[in-house]
């Protein structure tokens, strides 16, 4: 996911809080915020989650995201 909108990773606390949030979704596997590159990486079970319900979390944290492939 690339973080497109007005709202940024700014530091590590940004990376934290994101990586705690999507951490909690049923068939998360691993998360990696970068503020560098403003990008998530996720990996999950596609049997048990979706990428829309990833970017439907990280838009109620207030970032606006395009998947990237």
């Amino acid at each position: 996911f690339a973080v497109t909108g007005a709202e940024k990773i700014h530091c590590s606390g940004c990376e934290r809080r994101i990586h705690f949030a999507l951490q909690r979704l049923p068939g998360v596997q691993h998360v990696a915020a970068d503020a560098a590159t403003q990008c998530v990486a996720v990996a999950f079970d596609p049997a048990r989650l979706i990428p829309s319900q990833i970017r439907e979390r990280l838009q109620e944290m207030g970032f606006d995201v395009e998947v990237l492939s």
